[in-house]
């Protein structure tokens, strides 16, 4: 399947230059209700559901795609104003996690249980990929990864999952106020210009979405 990240210009072309993605650490995610989403009356229930998502923290990261390129809110929220970049990767379905949307948050009842003690891990796994609906438009899906070999960058440890035939770059879409030149794009796919397809994306004239300009020599 493909699946597009979204990073502003600087990151974007250092992900291509260097063939991997950041992974994200659980608590940096933009969205409060994240891993925590489940609605509980006890103080003591809450205060326990966030030590898990902590716990989680500590041993496994995420990355998060989104599965078309061309939604406005994207390229605003995720694309640095439309000045950054959508990197196009395939991969296999069964890497990846589907996020649910749901209206409302889920209650011990939603999963049929009595008590938080009853929630099992199945249940922790479904809760970790719900969202509230007000986020379908990111149609996202999400890479769970274990959090290993980090690497110190100023002072803070990050982690990265290689480019592979499970993470394969197919193309490089540079949105429509960027400056990214196509020299810089070619710069750092190096060896991998002439397998990954490059282009430069406009407002489509007729519709509310981001769209490919065809006219390739308005791309310095």
């Amino acid at each position: 399947m493909r699946l597009y990240r979204f990073l502003n210009a600087e990151y974007g072309l250092l992900a291509i230059r260097e063939r991997r993605l950041r992974i994200s650490r659980i608590n940096e995610l933009n969205d409060e209700f994240e891993f925590i989403g489940l609605a509980l009356k006890r103080k003591a229930d809450r205060l326990e559901l966030r030590r898990v998502r902590e716990h989680v923290n500590g041993h496994t990261g995420i990355i998060c795609m989104s599965k078309r390129w061309s939604h406005p809110l994207m390229w605003s929220h995720y694309g640095a104003s439309y000045t950054g970049i959508a990197l196009e990767f395939f991969t296999f379905p069964t890497r990846v996690r589907e996020v649910e949307y749901v209206t409302k948050r889920p209650t011990l009842q939603t999963f049929e249980c009595r008590s938080l003690e009853d929630v099992g891990e199945e249940h922790l796994k479904r809760l970790f990929r719900m969202k509230f609906d007000a986020w379908q438009y990111e149609e996202e899906y999400r890479f769970f990864l274990p959090l290993e070999n980090g690497e110190e960058i100023k002072r803070k440890v990050h982690y990265f999952l290689p480019f592979s035939p499970h993470l394969e770059l197919k193309s490089v879409i540079v949105g429509p106020r960027s400056g990214v030149t196509r020299a810089q794009v070619a710069e750092a796919l190096g060896g991998m210009a002439g397998s990954v397809e490059t282009y430069r994306a406009r407002a489509d004239f007729d519709d509310f979405k981001v769209v490919k300009n065809m006219q390739e020599s308005m791309w310095k």
